[in-house]
């Protein structure tokens, strides 16, 4: 019975073969894009066959760890950035805390009629007017999120005068129109990006993005902007940090 037992702890081939692949990118320090040996060549360094080391190449893809280019090999991924999902802060105010160069493009400004979706999101008024922005982030250089936001123009009036390609809008509402958010709620699922949106993200029509919808409030329980975020399945990670309560 004792033998049987450590026979049933000991570890597997394929589990081992994606650990040795996972310790080999940590211990070469290898940069994103890099390219990792052939298989061939890495069955060879640690004695398994190949079907054993597809698995943990295949293992690693899933994660978002590797991706392969057809009839060139398998590469090392960027690391996916964090989106916090227990914080309020603006992007470009996540991206600074992590030293991520963030860049910002607007791909339209205009002013609507408020529609009845709208209206249950933002508590205005149908027909009344508010600004839509769509906002195109670049990190690091590389298109990764389409950013559409909705506020209110009596709210914010004259908003079309500032420019959200430099400044943070977020700092705009709490420094020009003194309304500070508090409190968001934020809903995320996973979709696919249509020819348009991939183009400007520049991803291949219906790869999968992640799609975020949410409200930001002020202290006053005002609702101060209503928006929708396409994200890059490739490059982010959504996270949450939680504390200890105390009994």
């Amino acid at each position: 019975m004792e033998n049987k037992s450590l026979m049933e702890n000991k570890t597997s081939p394929r589990t081992n073969a994606v650990e040795k692949l996972e310790n080999y990118l940590l211990v070469n320090h290898l940069p994103a894009n890099s390219k990792i040996p052939s298989e061939r060549d890495l069955c060879k360094l640690w004695n398994v066959n190949r079907t054993t080391l597809r698995f943990a190449v295949d293992m690693l893809i899933d994660s978002g760890k590797l991706y392969r280019k057809k009839g060139a090999g398998t590469f090392v991924a960027e690391a996916k950035l964090p989106r916090n999902l227990l914080g309020v802060n603006s992007f470009a105010s996540e991206m600074r805390q992590q030293g991520t160069a963030l860049t910002t493009k607007i791909l339209s400004f205009r002013t609507l009629e408020c529609t009845k979706q709208i209206s249950k999101k933002l508590h205005v008024t149908l027909g009344n007017k508010i600004y839509e922005i769509i906002r195109l982030r670049h990190v690091q250089g590389q298109p990764c999120i389409i950013e559409t936001t909705y506020i209110n123009a009596e709210t914010f009036p004259n908003f079309e005068n500032y420019n959200l390609e430099k400044d943070s809008m977020y700092s705009i509402f709490t420094n020009i129109y003194k309304k500070k958010i508090i409190r968001g709620e934020e809903n995320i699922s996973v979709t696919y990006a249509t020819k348009e949106e991939a183009a400007f993200l520049e991803i291949e029509p219906d790869s999968p993005v992640f799609f975020a919808t949410g409200v930001t409030m002020s202290s006053e329980n005002e609702p101060l902007e209503y928006y929708k975020l396409l994200f890059r399945a490739d490059r982010f990670k959504f996270v949450s940090v939680t504390h200890r309560r105390e009994d």
